[in-house]
């Protein structure tokens, strides 16, 4: 079932964003016409990934480096201190439709 997350707009002048669907919070952002969303905790310490950083498809964590795939949730690299890798697991992503100007989420 698609829910209502926010307007195509947002989105665009602000790049990525953090919403709350059905209670879920989840990061959704912007990256070459196509709307990605991936939960906003990181699977590590539940970090926000919305304040992390973005480059191509992966989202990286701000806390301690984890580095997810948008497209997948896969972990491209796994949280660490230092040298030290730690235990992290793959993120949720959802499917998303851009329906008359408004971006909508599968839960």
């Amino acid at each position: 079932m698609l829910h209502f997350a926010l307007d195509y707009n947002d989105i665009v002048i602000e790049f990525k964003k953090k919403v709350v669907v059905e209670g879920i919070p989840i990061m959704v952002t912007l990256l070459a016409d196509k709307v990605y969303a991936i939960q906003d905790k990181c699977t590590h310490l539940g970090g926000s990934l919305s304040k992390g950083t973005v480059e191509n498809t992966d989202v990286k964590c701000r806390l301690h480096g984890a580095k997810f795939d948008l497209k997948t949730g896969n972990v491209i690299d796994k949280a660490h201190v230092g040298f030290i890798k730690m235990p992290t697991k793959k993120a949720k992503v959802y499917r998303t439709e851009v329906i008359d100007g408004k971006i909508f989420i599968e839960l």
